[in-house]
């Protein structure tokens, strides 16, 4: 009886451990494997790859095709690369994110680094199709390029009527004209604001140029256009979020500063799928005290608020940096200091505070001044709120003039310097007029920083510029515009190699994020982003770099952009 009932349950209990054995084996197979692949993995155990699996959004191995095969089942998708090359996904480590949806989606009057003439057939155009006194608003001037110095008679000319709010394209200067003027009460007799200064003509009238916080005596002015509707809000997300993995961004840090109403709308458009991008986001100083302490990895490491966005000064071209030493095209003039950067002690105070909370600090510092004051309250915070740089990670964004003796501090991750390649391709054009060739040496200082054994975290902080990575990795490797100029690179001696670049977009803001274990290199473990490229990008000619673009954008595993 025992041997007849034995042999009665033995098909139970094989069929039992064959079910158990095959949920066993399903549960190590892939979801996805991508074969044939030119890896470039920036992982210092595997340093090239031919083939990688994923699972849950991870990747579960990276190696050669064979390995990878190990992990395929029944229901793998297995995804054939074709031999093209294959980075880590990048990251965008500094822009305006709220701003690229809306500007895809309203399209404003762009004069992006148009010719003075050009410039003013398009304002002449505008005012034509506008009605009799409305605001003619427009951005993206950038006079360097110009033979003139910008005066309002030049906008007078076309628009004598209609006021008329230019904003450069660095986003702190404005240029204005008469009408504009008049609409705000600006005169000869009106006083320079704190942190904004009044460009005056020979005879102490105002050309229309308005520095820094004085842009604000005009904007105020400027009727409010209609706001979009939440639905038009979150298209614009959308949008935006569709332009980055187009792109080959998979992690965008936006730098604006959001507030509670903007930092709903974002939850919002992850709850209802618009956004699919990685967003690390910045908050103002009291949405940050509002939240009492950060968001992390939500959305499945999606959507991050960690960080707090100051401002220490203005920019460089509009000569509202802070600098140590006045301008050499504008004697007597220093830039200034925002309210923030003037009292060291309350801005260490501030950002200890709110270290204290969780949330580390990202300020805006471009003139040599204006980054020493920055750094100093950094160092001062750390020490009030018994950090560590390690715990801080303290970001000093664009860092852009720097002293001989404050590249030291960036040293060994210290302090971090979030830097746009492409400024200084951009900059270039008037850097040398600013503040000389002796301190120009000391800007943009990525292979000084580097060499001191900091990290760089790359961006391009549209809408100042484009945001294209490939245009910032070729300004990183080249110092050259995308004509390629000036030959052999605008102090050439601060190039990064090929393999910082890429770093600078990949594995050095994943330690900005606290992320360096997930992210910034194609590694077992890590999330599974990447991107596949149409050409070799540590093969290539250096001058080609810029002309890269993306075949494939893989987000956690999956295909979300295909050039198709």
């Amino acid at each position: 009886m025992k041997r007849t009932a034995f042999i009665n349950l033995l098909p139970v209990h094989i069929g039992l451990i064959a079910t158990l054995l095959l949920s066993a084996c399903a549960s190590d197979n892939a979801e996805v494997i991508y074969i044939n692949g030119n890896f470039y993995t920036l992982d210092e155990a595997v340093p090239r790859a031919g083939a990688v699996a994923v699972r849950n959004g991870e990747f579960i191995y990276v190696g050669d095709e064979d390995g990878a095969m190990m992990f395929a089942g029944s229901r793998t998708e297995v995804v054939d690369l074709d031999g093209q090359t294959v980075i880590p996904g990048l990251t965008e480590s500094h822009m305006h994110f709220d701003n690229l949806g809306r500007n895809l989606l309203m399209a404003p009057l762009d004069v992006y680094w148009l010719p003075l003439d050009e410039l003013t057939e398009k304002i002449e155009a505008a005012v034509e199709e506008a009605a009799p006194g409305e605001w003619i608003i427009a951005r993206g001037y950038n006079d360097a390029i110009w033979e003139q110095s910008p005066h309002r008679r030049v906008l007078d000319a076309v628009s004598p009527e209609n006021p008329v709010v230019l904003r450069r394209y660095c986003g702190h200067a404005h240029f204005v004209n008469t009408r504009a003027l008049e609409e705000a009460g600006v005169t000869a007799s009106t006083e320079d604001p704190d942190a904004g200064s009044i460009i005056r003509d020979e005879h102490g009238e105002p050309t229309g140029v308005l520095v820094s916080a004085a842009g604000a005596l005009v904007t105020a002015h400027v009727p409010p256009t209609p706001s979009l509707s939440e639905a038009e809000e979150l298209e614009a997300l959308k949008m935006g979020s569709d332009a980055l993995l187009s792109a080959g961004i998979t992690t965008v840090h936006c730098a604006t500063g959001i507030g509670m109403d903007d930092l709903r709308l974002r939850q919002e458009a992850f709850d209802r799928g618009f956004l699919e991008v990685r967003l690390m986001d910045a908050v103002g100083i009291e949405t940050a005290r509002e939240m009492g302490s950060p968001l992390t990895g939500l959305y499945d490491d999606r959507y991050t608020v960690r960080w707090v966005k100051m401002f220490a000064d203005g920019s460089l071209g509009g000569r509202g940096a802070s600098m140590l030493e006045p301008y050499d095209d504008m004697p007597g003039e220093y830039g200034a200091l925002r309210a923030l950067g003037q009292d060291e002690e309350s801005y260490a105070g501030l950002v200890a505070e709110l270290l204290e909370l969780g949330f580390t600090t990202r300020t805006h510092s471009i003139g040599d001044k204006g980054n020493r004051a920055t750094l100093n309250a950094f160092e001062k915070a750390m020490e009030m709120a018994d950090k560590q740089p390690e715990e801080a990670r303290l970001v000093v964004e664009h860092a852009q003039v720097l002293q001989p003796d404050d590249i030291e501090r960036f040293a060994d991750r210290r302090i971090i310097a979030s830097m746009q390649p492409v400024h200084a391709t951009e900059d270039m054009l008037f850097v040398e007029d600013r503040i000389g060739r002796e301190r120009a040496a000391g800007a943009y200082a990525w292979r000084s920083i580097l060499d001191k054994g900091g990290i760089i975290a790359a961006g391009s902080d549209y809408g100042v510029s484009p945001f294209n990575p490939f245009y910032g990795l070729h300004a990183a490797v080249t110092r050259q515009d995308r004509e390629n100029f000036p030959e052999g690179g605008w102090f050439p001696e601060q190039c990064m190699s090929r393999e910082e670049a890429l770093k600078a977009y990949t594995k050095w803001p994943a330690y900005v994020e606290f992320s360096e274990n997930r992210k910034g290199s194609i590694s077992q473990g890590n999330l599974a982003d990447f991107i596949v490229i149409d050409r070799d990008y540590f093969e290539i000619p250096a001058e080609e770099i810029h002309q890269t673009e993306v075949l494939r954008t893989v987000l956690a595993g999956h295909t979300v952009f295909t050039a198709e």
